[in-house]
């Protein structure tokens, strides 16, 4: 019989079995130690457009906030961009992941692609929003999906121009002119 040790409530015994999962127990903290090691060195290239993106999206937001005369508050601005920083980390972790697991790169490219294309869309709408025009981002991936499936050409028709950005200073200046107005 195993000899027992009594500590409080609990009685354990030293087994063959408490070996034998110590053993499992290494070998899957190692195995996971090494996995999480290389999807962090994976990460670590795509920090910096991360971070570049996140900054022009507080700068640029800002800007476009004061442009429609919105009050500006130093706590949202925080909570915004710390909120940003972290659904960023987690779309990074989750592209390394699912590369290393799946052992194929270009899902990482994929997701943090279509991750960073929509955040600089974002950024791009809200530096055109304070030169008064307005950029459609669903217009923008209409566009790019009939690209992408040869049904655009080589050229943007005006439909397609027409339906990703509109000029907000051109429809006041005509509502202008049909008011009256100089």
């Amino acid at each position: 019989m195993c000899p027992m040790f009594k500590y409080g409530n609990v009685a354990i015994a030293n087994s063959v079995a408490d070996e034998t999962s110590l053993i499992v127990q290494g070998t899957v903290s190692t195995a996971m130690v090494a996995f999480l090691q290389q999807a962090v060195l994976r990460m670590v290239p795509y920090a910096v457009p991360t971070i570049v993106l996140i900054a022009l999206d507080l700068l640029y937001g800002c800007r476009a906030a004061k442009f429609r005369g919105e009050k500006i508050r130093l706590s949202t601005a925080i909570r915004r961009t710390t909120t940003k920083f972290f659904g960023y980390v987690c779309w990074l972790i989750l592209a390394t992941t699912l590369a290393i697991a799946f052992d194929k790169v270009w899902l990482e490219w994929g997701t943090l692609g279509l991750v960073y294309a929509n955040e600089l869309l974002s950024v791009i709408g809200n530096y055109l929003e304070t030169k008064g025009v307005t950029l459609s981002i669903v217009g923008v991936y209409r566009w790019f999906i009939k690209w992408i499936a040869g049904k655009a050409g080589t050229e943007m028709s005006d439909d397609d121009a027409a339906d990703i950005v509109k000029n907000k200073n051109k429809n006041k200046k005509k509502a202008k002119d049909e008011a009256g107005g100089n």
